[in-house]
C-alpha cells in the first residue's frame, strides 16, 4: 500500500519530512515529489500549492505516475464554527464546494456533489487522535467544505457558508483532490488542523498559528499512519 500525502504548502508538510526516511526525491512539474518510508508505511509526499487547480493536478500525477492507493489530505484550515478553535483537529467525512455549489456539481460530470473520506482512515485518525496524551486541543469527525477564496470577512463568511450548518472547516483543496480521487476510485482521507476562524482577525490569527496548527495536523498524520 502507498500513501500519497499532499499538503498545500511546505509548512504543511515540514514535520511529516522530517520524520520520513526519504529513498528519492522526484522533480516533476516545478514540484518535488520526496518518495520513501514514514511511520513504517511506503509514501509520496508532496506539496501541491494553494487552490484546487493545483490539488487536483497534484492529485492526478499522484495517481497516474506515482501509482499511489489512496491519498491523504494534511495542512491547516479556517474553523467555521463556534464549538472549533485554533489548533483543534477536523477528521473530514465528507466535502462539498461552496464556491461552485452542491446543487450545480450533482447535475455535471461526475455527478456527485458531497464526496466520502474513506471510513478506514478516518477511523484511524480518530483512535490517533484519542491516543495523543496531554493533547492541548480537541478534534471532532464531521463535514468540510472547500473554496477558492481565503475567508477573512465575518460578513461574507456567513454568507458563503450558511447554507452548510454542518460543516466545521473550510479549505481551498480538498474537494478537488476527493473529485479527482473518485474518479479514479481511490480512496481520499483529510485531516486539518484549525489556523484560524475565517472571519475578520483571520489574516492575523492565521499569520500567528499556521506553524502550530500544521504540527498538530501532521503529528496526526504521523500517528494515524502507525495505526493502518
Amino acid at each position: 500500500m502507498v500513501y500519497g500525502i499532499i499538503g498545500a504548502m511546505p509548512v504543511e508538510i515540514k514535520k511529516i519530512r522530517e520524520n520520513m526516511q526519504v529513498e528519492k526525491e522526484v522533480p516533476l512539474c516545478d514540484m518535488t515529489f520526496y518518495k520513501g518510508v514514514c511511520a513504517g508505511k511506503e509514501v509520496v509526499l508532496v506539496t501541491c500549492g494553494v487552490g484546487k487547480v493545483n490539488a487536483a493536478h497534484t492529485t492526478m500525477l499522484l495517481i497516474d505516475r506515482f501509482g499511489v492507493d489512496c491519498v491523504i489530505n494534511v495542512g491547516v484550515a479556517g474553523g467555521i464554527r463556534r464549538d472549533i478553535h485554533v489548533k483543534d483537529v477536523v477528521i473530514g467525512t465528507s466535502t462539498t464546494t461552496y464556491d461552485v455549489g452542491p446543487s450545480i456539481m450533482s447535475r455535471y460530470y461526475p455527478f456527485v456533489a458531497d464526496y466520502e473520506y474513506d471510513a478506514r482512515i478516518r477511523e484511524a485518525a480518530r483512535q490517533a487522535c484519542e491516543s495523543m496524551a496531554g493533547r492541548g486541543w480537541n478534534y471532532v469527525v464531521g463535514k468540510t467544505i472547500t473554496g477558492d477564496m481565503f475567508i477573512d470577512d465575518s460578513l461574507l463568511k456567513e454568507k458563503l457558508l450558511s447554507p452548510h450548518p454542518d460543516a466545521y472547516c473550510i479549505d481551498m483543496e480538498a474537494q478537488a483532490m476527493a473529485q479527482i480521487c473518485h474518479i479514479y476510485k481511490v480512496p481520499i482521507a483529510n485531516i486539518r488542523s484549525i489556523s484560524d476562524n475565517a472571519d475578520d482577525e483571520a489574516t492575523a490569527t492565521y499569520a500567528e498559528n499556521e506553524a502550530a496548527a500544521a504540527d498538530v495536523a501532521a503529528d496526526v498524520l504521523l500517528e494515524t499512519l502507525r495505526r493502518l
